[in-house]
């Protein structure tokens, strides 16, 4: 068997994303390195597979970080702290060029897209972005911008009477995307020519579907019927801050409409069956394969 004279580094490799990009990579016989609090659950998640290695660590020192990224050729970025990452990201990049790494294939957002500083979560990525794109005597540096995760469906959807609730009209298009698509999307850019994608940004939706076709999903797959229900901003708004996981700015981002841009006009990014020579993974899919942490 040969394996891959390439080395990537990745962080977040034990989430939805990295750890499809390592399979990904794995079954490519590319090795990695994931970095992460607990080694064993990596060890578990890739069955003790001899081209994975684990650096134990976290963000609140990352000095083991630092010295782990040393004869790696890439890097997959990832990092899910809004309020730090731009921060975050500009450090490990610089480490990450300083060491030898040639490319980093950077998880932004589709948000930050959006008109400059019209929502926080856009803002931060912009700036993380922004940050390493301007690194003196850089590598080369790819930014996935992916939409709205089909995942968050499952932490962060919003459910009451096995119905869905949301501000949209019933048949307002609303775009997703897959995360196994992103993770898919990073892997190839990884084992790819580096000169072919350069500084390339790509946007990801895998899929448009209305709240109303949403609803359709959830009762094939959870074989019961499943509605929907349109509620106010303040109410989307009330609903996400009670549960505790989001701050004011997050929750006001996604609870609102720009006046000054409409996410609601989605399309499905062509661009992934390019890159991948396969068609995006629709949002029935998903829903279907993952019905089992539907807990509502």
């Amino acid at each position: 068997m040969h394996t891959s004279q390439e080395r990537v580094f990745i962080l977040g490799g034990t989430g939805n994303v990295g750890s499809k990009t390592a399979k990904d990579l794995l079954a490519k016989n590319i090795p990695v390195t994931i970095y992460a609090r607990q080694p064993e659950k990596v060890y578990t998640l890739f069955s003790n597979n001899p081209l994975v290695q684990v650096v134990q660590g976290d963000y609140s020192d990352m000095t083991p970080l630092k010295n782990g990224l040393k004869r790696h050729t890439r890097l997959l970025l990832l990092i899910a702290d809004l309020p730090n990452m731009p921060s975050h990201k500009r450090t490990i990049a610089s480490w990450a060029y300083e060491a030898g790494v040639r490319q980093i294939v950077d998880i932004s957002s589709l948000w930050s897209s959006f008109p400059w500083r019209t929502t926080y979560i856009g803002t931060q990525h912009y700036y993380a972005e922004k940050a390493v794109y301007e690194l003196p005597d850089r590598g080369a540096f790819v930014a996935l911008r992916p939409g709205r995760f089909m995942s968050n469906l499952f932490h962060f959807g919003l459910f009451e009477n096995d119905h869905v609730l949301d501000t949209l009209h019933p048949d307002q298009p609303q775009g997703w995307i897959s995360p196994n698509d992103i993770g898919a999307v990073a892997a190839a850019i990884l084992s790819d020519d580096i000169q072919k994608h350069g500084d390339a940004v790509y946007e990801l939706n895998s899929d448009v579907v209305t709240p109303k076709q949403l609803a359709e999903h959830f009762s094939r797959a959870l074989g019961r019927p499943f509605g929907y229900k349109q509620i106010s901003a303040l109410d989307k708004y009330n609903r996400l801050m009670s549960s505790g996981y989001m701050n004011h700015s997050m929750a006001f981002g996604l609870s609102t409409t720009l006046a000054s841009y409409d996410i609601q006009n989605p399309l499905i990014s062509g661009g992934i069956q390019i890159l991948l020579g396969r068609n995006p993974e629709r949002l029935e899919e998903y829903i279907m394969d993952n019905k089992h942490l539907f807990k509502h």
